[in-house]
């Protein structure tokens, strides 16, 4: 369970970034996969007619396996993976895309029946989640019109299987790094794509992978991607959860807390957000920093939190002005008896347990795990033809809490970050972009932390190339219809050549 004690009690970092990483999939109990690898599952091809631009366009879709072999050669373990191309285009000039969610421990199911597929659940136009199995309906917002499309389940999650333990040796970072990576170019060899441009999708933990990729993909593969889209992505894990002495998690996060609060009048737009942005990076920060304490500039920033968040102040006071997300769901809507969603700031449901200090569950996250389980389990055997008598990992425990977070790091560094791959990656090929997306009401990865990433990365790289893009909604901000389709306008812009 997420720790809900005030940042001064939390332990040693890394552990709390587990508690807080992306899909907090161990918080919510979620089942591990089989350890063994079973039978591999028949490569199912078919062929399909999907609308693009409002006309039938015919697809060959690819369910299959992917091994991955040692240096014996031996399959130590299988990536599924599902692929749409387009049958009346060029392969070689047709743009392909390796989309993949987060966790890490999560099937690619978030974006394939959420966004960008060819088929999706039907959220509603304010994006309900609807009870299971819920409806496949036909995706007007689908990226098929863009690009070829390769949805990536990383070891351990989906139908991907490792042949015993060997799936501890896919789960940290580094590893699945190079995993996917291996598997990107094998794919692209394979299937003689090498010459078409190349595009990156990943959500949550899946955008730290598709900002760390493009760097590994060129120097050790020699593969060159054209643009990554990060969907609520964590750019740097420093900057996602702290201590008492690291303050910029919580001074981060407020501009995301108003954003929830200014959802309940209207609409929060990224003007509305510039005073409490202005104020959180400013004042807030500076009065958190002070030594000596200034015990009269903290009433005042008692008394601005409670405005800007809605939490009274004698519980900001509580807390010493910053609320860690534990605290916020369960204070913005005490006074209702309800509890909010981590996941987007404006879903609540009535408390069921409101003499508790700590939220058990998550409303949202929780109603989305049997709906996407029984919608991709259905697709893939009712559209695709994929026969097989596994079991579906939507989202995999074991990987979180055997995940080998410092994989790769050296010296004194403390936590994993992509801002150096960027770096390199934006220094070495003037013509790779990169768009961000983040839901305003997403607390789990606040859209500020990404900002602040950009905006400590050199002007002369990421001008013009580097976009960060804000939406209505929370972490799965695409579950709204209207956010959706934005997604799909502000990725045209990314497949479009440079001017």
């Amino acid at each position: 369970m997420i720790d809900a004690r005030p940042s001064g009690s939390r332990k040693w970092a890394l552990r709390s970034i587990v508690r807080l990483t992306v899909l907090v999939v161990v918080a919510f109990g979620i089942a591990d996969s089989h350890a063994a690898t079973p039978d591999p599952i028949a490569e199912s091809i078919t062929h399909q007619s999907f609308k693009v631009g409002g006309a039938a366009a015919a697809f060959t879709a690819t369910a299959a396996a992917f091994p991955l072999t040692d240096e014996k050669d031996e399959t130590r373990a299988e990536i599924y993976y599902v692929a749409y191309t387009r049958e009346d285009a060029a392969g070689a000039s047709r743009p392909i895309t390796f989309v993949f969610n987060g966790g890490p421990g999560s099937s690619s199911a978030y974006l394939h029946l959420g966004a960008l597929g060819p088929r999706v659940i039907d959220f509603g136009p304010d994006g309900q989640v609807p009870s299971a199995p819920g409806t496949l309906v036909d995706n007007p917002d689908s990226w098929l019109d863009l690009s070829d499309l390769v949805f990536v389940d990383p070891v351990g999650t989906g139908y991907s299987r490792a042949a015993g333990d060997a799936a501890k040796g896919y789960w940290g970072v580094e590893e699945d790094l190079a995993s996917i990576a291996t598997f990107i170019e094998r794919y692209l060899t394979q299937n003689h794509r090498e010459a078409s441009p190349k595009y990156l999708v990943g959500e949550s933990y899946g955008g730290f992978r598709a900002a760390r990729l493009p760097e590994l993909l060129a120097k050790d593969h020699h593969i060159a991607v054209a643009g990554s889209f990060l969907i609520s992505p964590v750019l740097e894990f420093s900057l996602i959860d702290g201590d008492s002495l690291a303050l910029l998690p919580d001074v981060l996060r407020l501009p995301s807390y108003a954003a929830v609060a200014l959802e309940r009048s209207g609409a929060p737009t990224q003007e509305a957000l510039g005073e409490v942005e202005q104020f959180a990076l400013g004042a807030y920060l500076s009065a958190l920093a002070a030594t000596p304490r200034n015990e009269a500039a903290m009433r005042d920033i008692y008394a601005r939190v409670a405005r800007y968040t809605g939490v009274p102040e004698p519980v900001v006071a509580r807390h010493d002005g910053r609320l860690p997300i534990g605290v916020f769901v369960k204070e913005a809507r005490r006074s209702e008896s309800l509890v909010i969603s981590r996941y987007d700031g404006s879903v609540t449901a009535p408390d069921p347990s409101p003499g508790s200090r700590r939220a058990r569950g998550d409303v949202l996250f929780d109603g989305l795990r049997a709906v996407l389980t029984k919608g991709m389990t259905d697709y893939l055997s009712d559209t695709l033809g994929v026969r097989t008598e596994l079991p579906y990992s939507l989202l995999n425990g074991s990987a979180v809490r055997q995940w080998n977070w410092r994989s790769g790091l050296g010296g004194r560094e403390g936590h994993a970050g992509a801002a150096d791959a960027l770096r390199e990656v934006l220094s070495h090929d003037r013509a790779f972009r990169i768009v961000i997306a983040h839901g305003m009401t997403d607390l789990v990865t606040p859209y500020l932390t990404s900002r602040y990433v950009v905006d400590h990365l050199p002007q002369a790289l990421t001008a013009g190339r580097v976009t960060l893009k804000l939406y209505p909604g929370g972490h799965m901000m695409y579950l709204r219809a209207a956010s959706r389709a934005r997604l799909h306008a502000d990725a045209a812009l990314l497949y479009s050549p440079l001017p």
